[in-house]
């Protein structure tokens, strides 16, 4: 006699977890923040503090900026340095930012390590001949890695001493060690002690620490400008003027090969290394899966002027991405996973065992 309402009652509440449930699914994800476009001159490089507010830019206006994250608000700009800025990093216990400049032709570039709180020079190395293409803190921040056109040089943080150094060489010398032109990107491995490097070169390179010198070298076919590792570090994601190439290197052998069309700049990962992001020449950004290098989501032109550099939030689900038309954009993941399809399925190859 009173099974019915309770049914209805049971029935209703089934209904409204289900809705609850299809609200959720159906929930609109953060969209992207585009912040205001500075001088309208490409921002070469940009790093995300490890606290998630702070960002680091600098690009061809000659100027470090530090920005809020969350509303894309100038805090602090540097006076003009010799020459564009080519890559900044902050450090992850936050108390000091780096940067580098130089174009190439004259003794105007530098490295530069600054005091975050003070914004004051803690040390520089200064009147180089060739572009520094990046700097990079170590994970402990104790010490950051420096690359430019051939060498590869770790400095002690707080006090600019030279801690290791990997040197190149110019194409036209016969040596069997070292790059022969810029050194674009660098990977820690899990251990600390090897690094991965990449280059305009068209080579992988993978170093020891503590042997001090190169251990193994993948060659491609084309300009290399980014890599990742994978989450146990035996791959390595490389991106650049060509495909995508997936490394082994336990096989020393190419394990996979993804089609694209387009020369990327940049490359971050994101959500426990489950995805990773590549931005292109073109301006467009692009969401993969790692598990199979599958291409999920494009957004075309992005930026107007290509996609120049990229960085993670700490919460591995935002990511910032700025261009050669001065733009800032923060993305969040779920925005780029709704997003779906992609424009166009990539071809990819896998290695035969």
């Amino acid at each position: 006699m009173f099974m019915k309402p309770l049914l209805c009652i049971a029935t209703v509440c089934m209904i409204c977890a289900a809705c609850s449930s299809d609200t959720a699914k159906n929930k609109t994800a953060e969209a992207p923040k585009t912040y205001a476009v500075i001088n309208k001159k490409s921002i070469n490089s940009v790093s995300v503090s490890l606290d998630g507010k702070w960002l680091i830019i600098g690009g061809e206006d000659k100027k470090i900026r530090i920005l809020n994250a969350a509303n894309g608000e100038s805090v602090w700009v540097s006076d003009e340095q010799p020459d564009a800025v080519l890559s900044a990093a902050i450090s992850p216990d936050g108390k000091y930012f780096a940067a580098t400049c130089g174009d190439n032709t004259q003794n105007t570039a530098q490295v530069v390590v600054y005091d975050m709180q003070t914004k004051a020079e803690v040390w520089g190395k200064k009147g180089q001949t060739n572009n520094i293409q990046l700097v990079k803190f170590a994970a402990d921040g104790k010490s950051i890695v420096v690359a430019n056109h051939f060498s590869i040089a770790f400095y002690e943080t707080q006090t600019g001493k030279q801690l290791h150094y990997f040197s190149g060489h110019a194409a036209d010398v016969a040596a069997p060690y070292g790059h022969v032109d810029a050194v674009t990107a660098i990977c820690f491995t899990n251990d600390a002690s090897k690094i991965v490097s990449v280059g305009w070169d068209k080579n992988v390179k993978v170093w020891d620490l503590k042997a001090g010198h190169e251990i193994k070298n993948f060659p491609e076919a084309d300009a290399i400008n980014a890599c990742l590792l994978s989450p146990d570090a035996n791959k390595i994601i490389t991106a650049g003027a060509g495909d995508l190439h997936v490394w082994n290197r336990t096989t020393d052998r190419t394990d996979t090969i993804v089609s694209y069309e387009d020369e990327i700049k940049c490359m971050v990962s994101l959500s426990d290394d489950q995805y990773f992001v590549t931005g292109d020449m073109s301006g467009s950004i692009v969401l993969w899966r790692t598990s199979d290098y599958a291409r999920l989501t494009e957004i075309r032109k992005a930026h107007h002027l290509g996609a120049w550099s990229m960085d993670v939030f700490p919460d591995g689900r935002h990511f910032v991405s700025t261009g050669g038309d001065g733009s800032i954009i923060v993305w969040s993941l779920d925005y780029l996973l709704q997003n779906k399809p992609a424009a166009d399925s990539a071809d990819v190859y896998k290695s035969e065992k």
